[in-house]
């Protein structure tokens, strides 16, 4: 079985993300991007968006990979069977990372892609963590912006190096804070402790892919993705290599176990919080650690 580099899956799911998102273009009237087709995998329920985009990326990886070649889990099928148990690599997909902004007509959405396994190879009934992420990209939807990040070669928007300079002196307090969070209860729990002396201000996106590339990029200084009993964990496996490699540090909610431990899958849930240098990440782990 052929192994592809890392440099060749990027041109491999740019292409399967370019299909995603023209599917979803395509069919991105009032009432397609409304009608609800089934639940999903991960429990949500799937409208005709998510699985057109889930369809096209599937059927570009096959045509460029071929049908038993790699292991494909999505949001909305779940886990392609496929035969054996041969090393191959994991493609990690959610077709549509911002479904409801998408069906409410709020032009912030994405896809994400996140392969692993390229570096070293993974039996399909191998645990996968954070820390066998590879590559990853993520598409706007709506616009031309595309992040990715290959582990160890860095991270990229549009082409532009995101490996950040670090300010000689950084502010005492957090300018901007991420919060990705669809439960109104828990997130008022979340900033119970939050104070303007503390977080100049909050930004809640609805996609956290998208969040995830900001963080990297500098436009969020901190990112908190937390749902009650744990975020799922396939919602970020890409997004958190991308701000990985831009040199952002990451944790548990409390701050304890460290991300790239931490389990891929449909049955692993984690509350994460990313941050663009140790010292805020330190602050806000002091600021919700006692949740």
């Amino acid at each position: 079985m052929q192994r592809q580099t890392q440099d060749e899956w990027l041109s491999i799911l740019r292409r399967a993300a370019e299909a995603g998102r023209h599917a979803i273009l395509a069919n991105y009237d009032e009432r397609s991007r409304r009608k609800v087709v089934k639940r999903g995998a991960g429990g949500d329920l799937t409208i005709l968006i998510d699985q057109v985009s889930e369809t096209a990326i599937l059927d570009s990886l096959r045509h460029d990979l071929g049908e038993q070649s790699f292991v494909f889990v999505s949001e909305e099928l779940g886990e392609a069977t496929v035969e054996g148990d041969e090393p191959r690599p994991i493609v990690i997909c959610d077709p549509l990372d911002g479904s409801h902004n998408a069906q409410v007509g709020i032009p912030l959405s994405s896809l994400s892609l996140a392969v692993l396994g390229v570096r070293k190879q993974m039996r399909p009934s191998r645990k996968r963590h954070f820390g066998d992420v590879d590559v990853a990209l993520v598409q706007s939807i709506m616009t031309d912006d595309e992040y990715f990040g290959l582990r160890g070669q860095g991270a990229y928007h549009n082409g532009k190096s995101l490996t950040r300079s670090r300010a000689s002196k950084e502010s005492e307090r957090i300018e901007t804070l991420g919060i990705e969070c669809s439960d109104v209860d828990y997130f008022k729990e979340l900033i119970t402790r939050l104070t303007k002396k503390r977080v100049n201000k909050l930004r809640a996106l609805g996609s956290v892919a998208m969040s995830l590339s900001l963080l990297a990029e500098g436009g969020l200084d901190a990112l908190i993705f937390a749902q009650p009993g744990g975020a799922r964990s396939i919602d970020s496996a890409a997004g958190c290599l991308i701000a990985k490699e831009a040199g952002c540090i990451f944790s548990d909610l409390a701050g304890g176990k460290k991300i790239d431990s931490v389990e891929v899958g449909f049955h692993s849930r984690v509350n994460i919080l990313g941050a663009r240098s140790e010292r805020i990440h330190r602050e806000i782990v002091r600021l919700v650690h006692e949740l």
